[in-house]
């Protein structure tokens, strides 16, 4: 690993030395001469570096030289990052610039004097690398290090690699034999077992997301729950992932067992839920047979899949079928290999076949190890590469050696050192987490901009997607936009990652494990929930050249004090990136100032914060600040303006913030900035910036939620300053007036009339903008500009409920979701689509949520129209809808809060035109699966007409209705019916339904909570 950082540190050097910052410092006396024959030593030394780095494995002479090159060059990136962070320093300063040399002249860091100094650290170093490069006793092999050159321009190649979905090859049998196990009845347990069990690689999980993704095993199961384990089977954190999976929120901070256990009853009991415990360690049978009684509150039927690699876990946990998934067959393992290796979907010849399945032989079946050296050989055309693959790198693979490990090496060796160290700074991260991109991308500070167009966020990104394509990472999920923002890596790539890091990375599990940090160790990373904070004076000042740091505490219990704070910013002085979220903080010592090297804090996630040291503003050098979930948070730095080098400010889930500083419109460098909320005294106050202070940041990307618009007082000139037009990278887009809590739990109802109408005309967005949000603006006029948004993927409008017109929004090419809500005025939504036309009505519309719209009675010219990809429709308190576009497509359908008529008009829609009769009836809802109804007034059932043409229904959820009294005999017409979910129904009598029950009742998982006793099956 040290080969690799040693290209990336000579690399930052470079780059530093030929930066704005150092041209500045040539200017001062007695340090031009010093830079300049460091350069020509710099130049001299990566001359050879390459060749060296190829045998830095095989000689532990060559091994020494570079570890003592790579000191040196560290030392020498820390002194030129010191020019570029007093050049900052100096950018900051107040006054002209006669008054700034004059602070300079009586400062305690004198000009003159520094210069001096400076000058004499760059010889010493300069001194200390020419001797090392003299020191060179070896010989280098340089035919190595062109066939290394050619694999670091890989990227000019050929490539489709963005985020491909990951291709999957044979285990159709395996499937179909574990859903077999799933849908059996055969079961006197409430919930049965069925572990897989496996070596590393085989692809357990994938199995386990084929079986749990299947259509059929998601209709079966009311409920069905993901969760990973790896080695912290602790029973209380076991059911918080649980109760988490179900609600999509952690439960409560410091939640007792009894609590814990209650909330999971109140949520499984009576379902059949499917469970999928992932990647299990633990053999402790008594841990086990706790969290098996928590769980047995389910329906009968309920099951629970183990993925584990022991089989002796399956057997002590009692599973009542265990799976021994063993390797692909001969023929799965080569079809994979050509769906990794190829190009064209097959091999270029006979002689790449015949030595490409040979090379598929060592990997024994393995989908892991076959994915990695297949994409390895992706960029290897001739058959003389695939050959020399197999029979010098392949072959010294130990035979006796059951790992994979050697084979997925193969991979990582083949890889140009940036992407090397990318993937070994990932050995800084625990085993199955995930791993935020956006923030992975902004520690990486290797990366190297070397065309000044290009974007240092674009760069790692790009790093990231090779790394994918090539499988060392993997499971990523995506927003709702296609971005991806979360990926986690296989655990044997973890080991990998480990075994590469080597003495520089070190991430530490244990107290014992703190005697593994060296001096040389740059980047360091604990598990706070396992390893004390009374630890650190003893591993701090042993790696006080540390350039990461990074605490992970996933239960934040284990709370970090001011004390320890401070011991860490005295300690290293050097660090670039400090990573403590989660650590339940009540405040961040002045003393962080220390850190002068600074580009990343995150201190997301400690709820206790409320503000930041001033002093905080004195790092010049900070390019990422994330402080997200902070919730108690009020307001940033009155000197924000002073951080000239941030590019990223993450504030989302910030609630108590109140406003934003003055000035903040002079960090043009602004790249992320998610939140700007608006001062209750906006436009009076001198600490808080207004709407003008967004004017120059036209840099900002992905989002911008503008909150408490209600402030603005001349909407006209204060919403043109905001020249959102020039914003082209933003994608999503908030608006929001009347802020709900907790945003401004404060805010004050009658500063903005809701009479009154408001423009948003000024407020134009750039053409590019996918999803806008616009919410409690009271009487809105909609913008002309809104119809020119033709790229919008989803639109929320909110709270406009004196708004009686809707633009019509029917020919946006990708328009997927649409929310109208609380618009209590609107009648008609518009429709802009010409009847003679050939265009299509929202032609890519997937969904679709009308709420608290009284008066809506549907769309103009309504029975002409049809939405095409429909598949949900949730339609709440809209009591005088009555006429809808027919929704042939729609799979599942929420009614909330409605009355009767307007249930019967939607379910049974008419379509009248020139050439049908009006009493000519279309099953519109052919397609439907989930149909969900809830306080629906004077509701009886679904008659026996609808439930005739429900024929593809899955699943039928009835709530709070109290006049049902009985389930009709006609419910046998529901022939696909899965789940029958019924609460909360007083009157619902079983008792004289037996012909009813008999028939179907088997055949339903069947919910009946919180019903009279009138309920007596």
């Amino acid at each position: 690993m040290a080969d690799a950082y040693l290209s990336n540190v000579v690399g930052g050097v470079i780059s530093n030395l030929v930066s704005p910052a150092l041209r500045e410092a040539k200017l001062w006396w007695g340090v031009k001469d010093e830079l300049d024959k460091l350069k020509k030593t710099v130049s001299t030394v990566q001359a050879v570096l390459l060749d060296a780095e190829e045998q830095y494995s095989q000689s532990h002479q060559v091994k020494v030289w570079i570890d003592s090159l790579k000191e040196a060059f560290y030392d020498a990136d820390d002194l030129l990052d010191e020019f570029s962070i007093r050049e900052l320093e100096k950018k900051v300063m107040t006054g002209n610039k006669l008054v700034k040399e004059v602070r300079l002249f009586f400062s305690s860091s004198n000009q003159f004097i520094h210069s001096i100094k400076m000058a004499h650290k760059i010889k010493e170093i300069r001194c200390e690398l020419d001797g090392i490069a003299e020191n060179r006793k070896f010989y280098l092999n340089h035919e190595r290090s062109e066939k290394r050159d050619v694999m670091s321009n890989y990227q000019d190649r050929d490539q489709t690699h963005s985020s491909l979905p990951e291709v999957v090859i044979g285990r159709e049998d395996e499937k179909k034999t574990i859903i077999q196990f799933l849908l059996s009845s055969n079961c006197k347990a409430n919930a049965s077992i069925v572990s897989v069990v496996g070596i590393g690689g085989l692809g357990k999980t994938t199995l386990a997301q084929l079986v749990f993704n299947d259509e059929i095993v998601k209709s079966h199961f009311g409920l069905k729950l993901w969760i990973c384990i790896y080695d912290n089977f602790d029973v209380k954190t076991v059911v918080e992932k649980i109760l988490e999976s179900i609600t999509g929120a952690k439960p409560a901070e410091n939640c007792e067992m009894n609590t814990l256990k209650n909330l999971l009853h109140e949520h499984i009991n009576g379902k059949k839920y499917l469970l999928v415990l992932d990647d299990v360690w633990n053999e402790d049978y008594e841990k086990w047979f706790r969290l098996k009684d928590l769980l047995i509150g389910g329906a009968r039927g309920s099951k629970i899949i183990v993925t584990t690699r022991l089989k002796i876990v399956a057997e002590r946990i009692r599973s009542d079928s265990i799976y021994e998934l063993q390797g692909l067959s001969n023929v799965e393992s080569w079809s994979l290999f050509v769906q990794m290796a190829s190009k064209q979907g097959k091999v270029e010849s006979e002689e790449h076949e015949l030595v490409g399945k040979e090379i598929v032989a060592k990997c024994v079946g393995v989908p892991l190890a076959i994915r990695a050296i297949g994409r390895l050989l992706y960029f290897k055309d001739t058959i003389s590469e695939w050959q020399s693959f197999k029979d010098r790198e392949l072959a010294n693979i130990d035979k006796e050696d059951a790992s994979i490990l050697p084979t997925l090496m193969l991979s990582y060796n083949h890889l140009p050192s940036h992407l090397k160290c990318c993937f070994a700074y990932c050995s800084l991260f625990p085993k199955a987490c995930r791993i935020d991109l956006r923030f992975l991308v902004n520690r990486l500070g290797y990366i190297r901009v070397s065309d000044s167009k290009q974007n240092l966020e674009d760069i790692g990104l790009q790093y990231f997607k090779d790394l994918l394509w090539r499988s060392f990472f993997q499971e990523v999920l995506e927003d709702p936009l296609g971005n991806i923002f979360t990926f986690k890596m296989h655990d044997l790539m973890s080991d990998l990652a480990a075994v590469v890091a080597g003495e520089e990375i070190n991430l530490l599990r244990s107290d014992a494990e703190c005697v593994k940090v060296k001096e040389r160790s740059m980047h360091l990373s604990i598990d706070s929930e396992a390893l004390s904070w009374r630890q650190l004076p003893r591993v701090l000042p042993v790696a006080k050249k540390a350039r990461s740091f990074l605490a992970f505490n996933k239960s934040m219990t284990n709370e970090i004090k001011e004390r320890q704070l401070d011991m860490i910013f005295s300690n290293v002085r050097r660090i670039r990136v400090l990573n403590l979220p989660n650590l339940a903080m009540e405040r961040v010592p002045p003393s962080i100032d220390r850190l002068k090297h600074l580009k990343y804090l995150n201190l997301s996630n400690n709820k206790r914060i409320e503000i930041l040291p001033n002093s905080i503003t004195r790092l010049q050098n900070l390019q990422t600040l994330a402080l997200v979930g902070c919730k108690r948070f009020k307001q940033l730095p009155k000197h924000m303006k002073k951080l000239v080098n941030l590019r990223q400010l993450y504030i989302e889930g910030c609630f108590s913030l109140t406003h934003m500083p003055c000035g903040l419109g002079q960090l043009t460098s602004l790249q992320n900035l998610p939140l700007f909320v608006l001062a209750k005294d906006n436009g009076v106050s001198k600490e808080s910036g207004g709407l003008d202070e967004l004017r120059n940041l036209n840099s900002l990307r992905e989002s911008l939620a503008i909150i408490n618009l209600q402030y603005v007082k001349n909407a006209a000139s204060e919403f043109e300053a905001v020249k959102l037009k020039e914003k082209q990278h933003l994608q999503t887009l908030q608006l929001e007036w009347k802020s709900e809590a907790p945003y401004d739990i404060n805010s004050d109802s009658d500063l903005n009339d809701d009479n009154k109408e408001i423009s948003l005309e000024e407020l134009w967005p750039h053409q590019n903008l996918k999803w806008l949000i616009v919410s409690g603006c009271g009487k809105v006029k909609f913008p002309s500009w809104i119809s020119n948004l033709s790229n919008l993927v989803e639109l929320q409008i909110n709270g406009c409920k004196h708004c009686q017109r809707f633009p019509p929004l029917d020919q946006f090419p990708f328009l997927k979701r649409l929310s109208i809500k609380n618009f209590t005025d609107l009648e008609y939504i518009e429709s802009g689509i010409e009847m003679s036309g050939s265009a299509l009505f929202f032609p890519s519309l997937e969904k679709l949520w009308l709420e608290n719209c009284p008066n809506l009675k549907g769309w103009w010219r309504f029975p002409l129209l049809k939405f095409h990809c429909l598949s949900y429709l949730g339609i709440v308190s809209c009591t005088n809808l009555t006429s809808m576009p027919l929704i042939p497509s729609v799979e599942s359908l929420l009614l909330k809060s409605t009355s009767i008529k307007s249930l019967d008009d939607i379910l049974k829609m008419k379509i009248q035109s020139r050439s049908s009769s009006p009493s000519s009836i279309t099953p519109a809802l052919s397609q439907l699966k989930t149909l969900t109804l809830e306080k629906v007034e004077d509701l009886k059932f679904l008659d026996e007409e609808l439930m005739q043409n429900f024929t593809s229904l899955q699943q039928l959820e009835i709530f709070d209705c109290p006049t049902i009294t009985t389930v009709p005999r006609a419910i046998k017409y529901l022939t696909s019916l899965k789940n029958l979910m019924i609460r909360d129904c007083e009157e619902l009598d079983f008792s004289d339904d037996e012909n009813v029950v008999s028939q179907s009742w088997q055949a339903w998982h069947a919910w009946l909570a919180n019903n009279q006793r009138k309920l007596r099956r």
